[in-house]
């Protein structure tokens, strides 16, 4: 998240989490948005909903096998050719590939 992003989410105090924690969690799993948690006036964390957390936690984990795959040399270097042989009309058709693999 962009830091400035930070400041369009509702800010709640530390004393206010423990004194209504129970209804902000349920906020949190109906609305699904993220509250910035504050001691003494300053972000100290993000409470956000479970399914904001697996999306993320998803979404990290995705990035970070692209990026693996694209530090892969051989890998790149197959995308590249596979990329110029469909730009030139080389490549299989999707028909016949999903026909290969019974899709």
């Amino acid at each position: 998240m962009i830091t400035t992003d930070l400041f369009q989410l509702p800010f709640v105090g530390a004393y206010e989490l423990r004194a209504k924690l129970p209804t902000l969690l349920a906020r949190l799993q109906k609305e699904g948005n993220q509250l910035v948690v504050t001691q003494k006036g300053k972000p100290k964390g993000v409470l956000l909903s479970i399914k904001d957390y697996l999306r993320m936690k998803f979404l990290i984990e995705e990035l970070e096998e692209a990026l693996r795959e694209l530090a892969d040399k051989r890998y790149l270097k197959q995308l590249l050719q596979a990329r110029h042989e469909i730009l030139t009309g080389k490549g299989e058709k999707a028909e016949d590939v999903f026909a290969q693999l019974e899709i």
